[in-house]
């Protein structure tokens, strides 16, 4: 034996003598060839009175014949060592040893623990442990679960009907679906229904506004990356958007101003279910349903070039058009009724006089708005109804009766402000926010655009 093979033993026992589990080996005829410094102790003995002896003269109830024989391992067992105040109970592992030909040559027994109340201290940390992650998992949960369902949508016009069987419909597919509406018309509603009703519901619903988030951080945002990808990633690491959408549904709102790298990659996700995420080396698998939604035309900036025509065309096939308030006027009643009991004011109804100007105003923010107007509106009220007089001027104005106490100066002035500002807003929209062409448009000058547009406070949301 030369010394480095000598050096090498040395360092192997000494290895197995500083682990804090015992550890014994015997060869075929039970005879102790090894024991480390912990078994040692838990016998009472020195490693050197235990080797060369028969495994049962210090562990009457060995099972070390038992498992050589039938070349079976024990895990987790009961071993009883010792003797008189010295006894204890060990967590064993029993392992038979084969050598290359597959013959069996000894048993190793491995105390994984010095005692039962060891194994059942580590029970109930493991116990501790899996409570907690039940708990982050039943907040993560809630947190990723849709909010509505398609019972939440309320209206009966024909219009609104119509859009919701399309709904339904889609809810039964796994294919992508678009949502075309104006704002505030409740395209973020119609998302957490069709999720609600399709074979994903018990998934997360994860929703993202690509609007929202800077061009330079939406990569990050939604396919994640590794540590230390970029300066300023945080240190672990950030799952993405997408992978969080795993099992469920992906909802992405405005994606008309998602990015154009963005936009690459979303439909390479789509194709082959991988996601990569910034700095990996691999791709994760994922199974998201995806809904996007938009109140651009998609069309239009296809042409443009500020839209991948491939994406569009893999959302366009289930697409579902909600229409704006002016065109389900018939719902504005049972709408204004849900609001007002959704308050913690004392009004309750509202005067027809107000609700015929409810229902003749053309309302460009659509429900959005018509929920801000009427809780504006109960707030001012003094009684528990609504009367034309709680209504803002412009909406009081699409009434045949003038309130009061609102002068008929003050009111024409407000009325002809909101007009020009609507009449702007529309024309900046058809144009594509274009000051230049909506100021043809308009037949203004451009530097007229801007004043008027900085009076009545327009800008691009």
């Amino acid at each position: 034996m030369n010394a480095e093979s000598f050096s090498l033993e040395n360092l192997a026992e000494s290895i197995l003598d500083s682990v804090p589990m015992g550890v014994i080996f015997c060869d075929r005829d039970c005879i102790i060839r090894f024991m480390n410094e912990t078994y040692a102790r838990y016998l009472g003995i020195s490693k050197s009175d235990a080797v060369g002896r028969l495994i049962t003269d210090l562990i009457p109830d060995s099972r070390a014949s038992i498992v050589m024989k039938n070349g079976l391992a024990e895990m987790g067992e009961h071993c009883s060592v010792g003797q008189g105040q010295g006894k204890r109970t060990l967590i064993v592992n029993r392992i038979p040893v084969c050598d290359v030909a597959g013959t069996v040559v000894g048993m190793l027994s491995q105390s994984i623990f010095g005692n039962p109340s060891e194994l059942k201290s580590l029970s109930e940390k493991i116990e501790r442990l899996d409570q907690k992650v039940s708990l982050y998992k039943t907040r993560m949960n809630t947190a990723l679960a849709a909010r509505y369902t398609v019972d939440s949508i309320l209206g009966q016009s024909a219009a609104l009907r119509a859009a919701k069987q399309h709904l339904l419909r889609y809810a039964k597919t796994e294919a992508p679906v678009l949502l075309l509406g104006a704002t505030g018309t409740g395209k973020e509603l119609f998302a957490n229904a069709l999720h609600h009703a399709s074979a994903r519901a018990g998934g997360p619903f994860v929703g993202i506004n690509c609007a929202a988030i800077p061009n330079d951080l939406f990569e990050s945002e939604l396919f994640g990356y590794m540590p230390g990808s970029f300066t300023g990633a945080q240190r672990e690491g950030r799952i993405g958007k997408i992978e969080l959408a795993h099992k469920g549904t992906l909802f992405l709102d405005e994606i008309g101003d998602l990015p154009l790298t963005a936009q690459v990659k979303l439909l390479r996700v789509l194709e082959d279910k991988l996601v990569h995420r910034l700095g990996a080396s691999s791709p994760t698998h994922v199974d998201f349903r995806l809904v996007a939604a938009t109140n651009r035309d998609l069309q239009a900036m296809m042409q443009d070039g500020l839209f991948r025509e491939e994406l569009y065309y893999r959302m366009a096939g289930l697409a579902i058009r909600i229409p704006p308030l002016r065109e389900r006027t018939e719902d504005i009643p049972m709408l204004v009724a849900h609001q007002l009991s959704c308050m913690n004011t004392q009004a309750s109804n509202c005067s027809d006089a107000a609700m015929d100007a409810l229902m003749r105003y053309a309302w460009p923010g659509n429900v959005r708005e018509l929920a801000g107007v009427v809780g504006r509106a109960a707030s001012l009220c003094l009684g528990k109804t609504v009367e034309l007089g709680d209504l803002p001027p412009e909406i009081a104005a699409a009434s045949g009766h003038s309130p009061q106490p609102i002068t008929h100066k003050a009111l024409l002035a407000d009325i002809q402000s909101n007009s020009e500002q609507r009449l702007i807003v529309a024309a900046l929209r058809e144009n594509k926010w274009n000051m230049a062409r909506t100021a043809r448009a308009l037949g203004i000058s451009r530097a007229t655009l801007y004043e008027k547009a900085r009076k009545h406070g327009i800008s691009r949301a």
